[in-house]
C-alpha cells in the first residue's frame, strides 16, 4: 500500500509540472502572436507615412512656389489713412491666400489677431460672439462696423464739396487729373460728373460743350484756332440731354453715331463733320469712374497733384 501512495504522488507531481509547463508555453505563444501582430502593425504604420511624405514631397516639387507675402502691420485705433493701410493690407494677404480663409469665422479671428490697444479693446463685442458661438458674418458685421468707427467716414462730403469748387485754372489735362481724384470719392452719377465737370471748365472749353455765344458773332467765315489742350467734347453739344448720355454708356453706344460695339474715338464717321473734335478720353474717364478702375490709380497719385485749394 506504501508503494503504491508513494507511486500516486509521484504521478500527481508529475502532471502538475507537465501543466505548467503547458501553461508556460502557450503564454509563451502568445507573447509571440503579439509581438508579431505589434511588429506588423508598426511596419503598416511606417509604410503608410513613408507614403503620405513622398505624396507630400511630391505635391510640393509639382506645385508651383507662391511668393511670400508681408504680414499686415497691427492696428492700434489711429482712424483716417492708418485705418484705411490695415484694411487693404488684410485684405490683399486673405485675397491672396484664399485655402487658409474658408470661411467667416477665419477671417475674422485671423484679423482679429491683428488689433492692439484701443482697437483691441473696440473688437472684444466680436470676440465674445465668437466665444458664444455666434454667428458673425466677416464683411457685414465686423466690415460694417470698423468701417463705421475708423474709417474716413466724411471722405464723400469733402469730395462732392471739392468737386463743387475745382475750376479749371491750368490745362485741360490737369483739371480732368483733379476732378478724377474727388470723383473717385463722391459716388455721384456718369450725368451729375458730366454737369459738374462742365462747370469747371474755362468759358472757351465750356464754349466747345454748349456751343459758341453767337450774340456778337461777325458775318463771314472764320477758322477756329486749335486750343493743344482742348479734350474732345463735341458729344457734349446740345442734341443729347444728360438721361440721353447716361443711357447710352450704359447701353454701349457711341456719343458721335449713337451705333453700339465702339466709342467715339473709333467712331467710322469721324471726321466727316464740321469742327470735328474728340471724346474718347472724356468717356473712358467716365467708364473708368463707374467701374472703379481708376481708384488704385487715382489714390496713388492724390499726393503728388496740386491745384490751389481744391485738394482736400
Amino acid at each position: 500500500m506504501a508503494n503504491a501512495a508513494e507511486l500516486q504522488k509521484q504521478l500527481a507531481d508529475l502532471m502538475k509540472v507537465t501543466t505548467e509547463k503547458r501553461e508556460l508555453q502557450q503564454k509563451a505563444e502568445a507573447q509571440m502572436v503579439a509581438i508579431k501582430k505589434a511588429a506588423d502593425e508598426a511596419a503598416a504604420t511606417a509604410a503608410t507615412n513613408l507614403a503620405n511624405a513622398n505624396a507630400l514631397v511630391a505635391s510640393a516639387v509639382a506645385a508651383p512656389k507662391k511668393p511670400k507675402m508681408g504680414l499686415p502691420d497691427k492696428f492700434n485705433g489711429t482712424r483716417g489713412d492708418k485705418a484705411a493701410a490695415w484694411v487693404k493690407q488684410i485684405g490683399i494677404y486673405i485675397f491672396g491666400h484664399p485655402d487658409q480663409f474658408p470661411d467667416n469665422r477665419t477671417k475674422l479671428v485671423w484679423s482679429l489677431s491683428y488689433l492692439e490697444g484701443p482697437a483691441l479693446e473696440w473688437s472684444g463685442q466680436f470676440h465674445d460672439k465668437l466665444f458664444r458661438n455666434k454667428e458673425v458674418k466677416y464683411d457685414e458685421d465686423f466690415g460694417a462696423a470698423f468701417t463705421s468707427m475708423y474709417l474716413d467716414t466724411k471722405r464723400k462730403t469733402r469730395a462732392k464739396a471739392a468737386l463743387r469748387k475745382l475750376k479749371q485754372t491750368k490745362t485741360v489735362a490737369d483739371y480732368t487729373h483733379q476732378f478724377n481724384i474727388h470723383a473717385s470719392h463722391a459716388g455721384w452719377e456718369a450725368s451729375t460728373l458730366i454737369s459738374q465737370y462742365r462747370q469747371g471748365l474755362k468759358s472757351n472749353i465750356d464754349n466747345k460743350i454748349n456751343g459758341p455765344d453767337t450774340s456778337n458773332a461777325q458775318a463771314g467765315p472764320s477758322t477756329p484756332a486749335t486750343d493743344p489742350n482742348a479734350m474732345d467734347l463735341s458729344a457734349f453739344r446740345g442734341q443729347l440731354s444728360e438721361a440721353d448720355k447716361t443711357r447710352m454708356m450704359r447701353n454701349g453706344q457711341c456719343f458721335r453715331c449713337t451705333k453700339p460695339g465702339h466709342i467715339s474715338r473709333e467712331c467710322p464717321d469721324k471726321g466727316k463733320g464740321k469742327s470735328t473734335v474728340r471724346v474718347s478720353k472724356m468717356e473712358e474717364e467716365l467708364r473708368k469712374w463707374r467701374s472703379g478702375e481708376k481708384r488704385l490709380e487715382v489714390e496713388s497719385k492724390a499726393k503728388k497733384s496740386k491745384n490751389g485749394g481744391a485738394q482736400e
